[in-house]
Formats: C-alpha cells, sequence, structure tokens
C-alpha cells in the first residue's frame, strides 16, 4: 500500500506504509535501471575507483566503506554485460560485513539511495533473496547497478579530485621552498618571531586540504621572506656621512710615553693584507682578540649545539661497524668522510629515499647529517625495524631537522649499545660451545 507525504517544497513524496519512504531520487534511480548504462565497468575498476574517491565523494566516508564493502561481497561475473550486481544479504549479515550498528546500517543505506549509487528492492515480507515466478525471476535486496549509470560522473570526479590533490602538493612545496629561505634569513638576522610564524604555517599546511587556503598561506610566508629582505636591505645599507670641514683641524697632543706604541693599519711594503691594531705592553688584549669568536660564517655551524648530531663525533669504522650495507658500498675499509657521504647517497636509493628528499635532506641539514640520517635508517632496517613509507619517513626526518627537533646522537647512542650487544653474543656463543665440548671430554657431562 502506497501512501504520501510533502517535503519541505511541499511535493508530494509516495512512501510505503511501514516501509522504507521513497524520495524522488530514488525513484529516478529506479527509473534510469530500466535503460541502457553508458558503460559496464568491471567491478575492481569500481572498487579502485571508489576507494581513490572515498574522501571526496558525495556520501559520507563512512558510507562509502559501506558500499566498499558490499561490492566485494558481489561476484565479479555479475558485473558483466549479460548480469546485475546484486546483494541479497541480510542485516545481519550486513552488519558483520561491516561491524557498526544497525541504526548506522539504516543510515548508510539510505544516503547511498539518496546518491543513487544504489537501489533498494525490497519484498512484501522484508527477506532479501531471489524466487523464480514461471519463467521470470524476481529479486529482493540492494541493487548496485546504479553505480554504471554513475560511472562516468565518477570518472570526471577522480580526474577532478586528482588535479585538486596535484594543486595541494605543489603548494604545499612551494611553501616549504619559501620556508627554507625565511628560515635561513631569520636565522642570520636573528628573528625569531619570524622563525616561529613560519613553522607555524609550516604545520598549517599539512593539515589543510583546500587548495585557497593553501594559496593564503603561500601568500603569508611570501610576505615573512619580503619583510627579512627589506630588513637586511635596511641593515647592509651604505651610511651618508657627513662631509667634515677641512678647515677645522682639531687639536691633536704630541704622542708621549704613556700612548706606547703606534701601530698603522696596513704594512709598508705596499701589501694589502689588514695588520691588528694592538698595543704593544698590554698582553691581555690580544688574549681578548683571540677568545672572540669569528664574524664571518663557517661551514661547521652545522656540528654546534644546534645540530641534529648535538657534538657526536663518530669516525668511520663506528659507522660501518652500527651498518653493514654501507661497509659494502665504501671503496675501502678506512673511507673519507665525502667517501662516507656519496656510499650513505647510494645507500639511500637502496633503502627506498627519492633523490629529491636526499637533496632536500642535503640542503636542510647538510651532506654529512642527512648522510647519519641515512645509515640510522638503514641499520634500523637491518635489524628487523619496519618502516612503511621510507621516503615520507626520510622527509619527516628532515622537517624535524629544520624545526631543531631531530636527535641524531640518541639514535647513534642506541645503536651502538646494540652493536655491543650483538658482539658480546657472538663471543659467547663460540666460547659455549667450547666448554660443553671441553666438559664432555673430561667426562662430566656423563
Amino acid at each position: 500500500m502506497w501512501n504520501s507525504t510533502q517535503d519541505g517544497a511541499g511535493h508530494a513524496v509516495p512512501y510505503r506504509a511501514g516501509r522504507r519512504r521513497l524520495s524522488a531520487a530514488m525513484l529516478e534511480a529506479q527509473e534510469e535501471l530500466t535503460t541502457v548504462p553508458a558503460d559496464y565497468p568491471a567491478r575492481r575498476e569500481v572498487l579502485g575507483l571508489l576507494k581513490s574517491l572515498r574522501g571526496a565523494l558525495p556520501v559520507s566516508a563512512a558510507a562509502a566503506s559501506t558500499l566498499i564493502v558490499m561490492i566485494e561481497h558481489t561476484r565479479a561475473e555479475d558485473w558483466t554485460a549479460m548480469e546485475t550486481p546484486f546483494v541479497y544479504a541480510h542485516n545481519e549479515t550486513l552488519l558483520n560485513w561491516t561491524g557498526i550498528s544497525l541504526a548506522t546500517l539504516r543510515r548508510h543505506i539510505r544516503e547511498l539511495a539518496e546518491a543513487r549509487f544504489l537501489v533498494a528492492q525490497d519484498g512484501r515480507n522484508g527477506q532479501r533473496g531471489k524466487r523464480w515466478q514461471g519463467t521470470e525471476s524476481m529479486r529482493t535486496g540492494f541493487n548496485l547497478a546504479s553505480l554504471r549509470y554513475r560511472w562516468t560522473d565518477l570518472v570526471a570526479l577522480s580526474r577532478a579530485e586528482t588535479r585538486r590533490r596535484e594543486e595541494l602538493s605543489f603548494l604545499r612545496q612551494e611553501i616549504a621552498s619559501l620556508n627554507e629561505q625565511v628560515r635561513l634569513l631569520a636565522d642570520a638576522l636573528d628573528q625569531p618571531q619570524i622563525m616561529a610564524d613560519a613553522r607555524r604555517l609550516m604545520r598549517i599546511r599539512l593539515m589543510t586540504s583546500e587548495p585557497a587556503k593553501l594559496h593564503a598561506l603561500h601568500a603569508e610566508m611570501a610576505q615573512l621572506l619580503r619583510t627579512l629582505q627589506d630588513l637586511r636591505y635596511k641593515q647592509s645599507a651604505p651610511v651618508d656621512n657627513a662631509v667634515s670641514d677641512a678647515s677645522v683641524t682639531s687639536n691633536m697632543t704630541p704622542m708621549g710615553t704613556q700612548n706606547e706604541t703606534h701601530y698603522t693599519d696596513t704594512k709598508n711594503n705596499l701589501s694589502l693584507k689588514k695588520v691588528v691594531s694592538v698595543a704593544a705592553c698590554s698582553r691581555n688584549r690580544i688574549e681578548a682578540m683571540r677568545r672572540e669568536p669569528s664574524e664571518e660564517p663557517v661551514e661547521s655551524h652545522r656540528l654546534g649545539r644546534e645540530s641534529a648530531l648535538r657534538g657526536f663525533r663518530g669516525t668511520a669504522q663506528f659507522y660501518l661497524g652500527i651498518c653493514s650495507a654501507l661497509r659494502e658500498i665504501c671503496p675501502s675499509a678506512r673511507p673519507t668522510a665525502e667517501q662516507l657521504i656519496e656510499a650513505a647517497e647510494y645507500l639511500s636509493g637502496q633503502i627506498g629515499v627519492s633523490y629529491h628528499a636526499w637533496a632536500q635532506g642535503c640542503t636542510v641539514l647538510g651532506r654529512l647529517q642527512a648522510a647519519v640520517a641515512v645509515i640510522v635508517m638503514a641499520s634500523r632496517l637491518e635489524r628487523q625495524a619496519v618502516i612503511y613509507a621510507r621516503d615520507a619517513y626520510f622527509r619527516a626526518l628532515v622537517e624535524r631537522g629544520a624545526q631543531n627537533a631531530l636527535f641524531l646522537d640518541r639514535s647513534l647512542y642506541a645503536l651502538r649499545d646494540v652493536r655491543n650487544r650483538e658482539e658480546a653474543l657472538t663471543y659467547q656463543a663460540p666460547m659455549a660451545r667450547l666448554d660443553a665440548s671441553n666438559a664432555i671430554g673430561l667426562g662430566i657431562g656423563r
């Protein structure tokens, strides 16, 4: 028996009394089953497309998961042109498949039916199955053939989602590139607040999945870079000194014994080397100048307190001892630091780290620390550690190093302890066998 009710717009919506209430979209889905679909995709293609669009479908991710489970329990032959994909499972079986409650299952079924992803064909007694009446068969359950009519729209949605994901990846990479310049400039100009703002933008970019918001984050990072560039220009701009009047000459006292020895700024032999101006009888000033830090930037600043190694200095034999794969790549038994770094670069490709990630790690951490990070990963893999996305794992290490939150020294200390335990066990095993053989030879074991 069919009744009718009115929706919010005042239109009459038919529904069966005591049964499922049918909406206009459900009726359209039932009517289009009588027409010929545009395509007959295979079950494997439908599953792959739905799994890739799980967060972009017009239904919730939980409802999409329920639909995927229903498709997985159909036969591959049912998706051919001469068959119809159909689910006859009862509610109890569907609950066992999905692991959700009955109310949630009913909500998912209605959501999928409203999106015209399936058609619910109910029987008189509420049971599901296939019955024959003469030469015709009657099916009750969930008809998944509606996905054939949605296939063209799903393919277009997949292409749009692919373009969106590529745009997101490009914007995130651009923000990371700008952050590298901002970090270096802020460190050189001593601007901790700008460095904190850049770190905040880097964290937000990973949690944002909308291109418009990422464009805004990119504009903020570019503004930080422009601010630092303007600040650097102001600090390095030449100062226009006022021209002194040559007619006014300052009175100077003649040099006596209290003025100590006079030293010039340049040598008298036409050399361009500067001469340090010091006092002849003041040794303390010379010692103070020796202890004064140099103003020129040096490359070894990465090995200081703020580096990922935190002052750890390991020899080449140490790294060869904790990583056996590195020993096979190095050209000699006592490699130099450059040979060790080149071997680590080759080893990074063997363990699944891309060249782009390696180059980024060398830029952010320095070649030595990037090589140490690769050696630590390879050592853990040799000891049966599980690292699923190795390229992403290495990039995460690089990002932590950029935030001064990477502690490679702790990993190296732990690997040293593991190596010492392995060597101890290797030494104890033959000694135990030797003691047992000696005991048998002496007759102790009889």
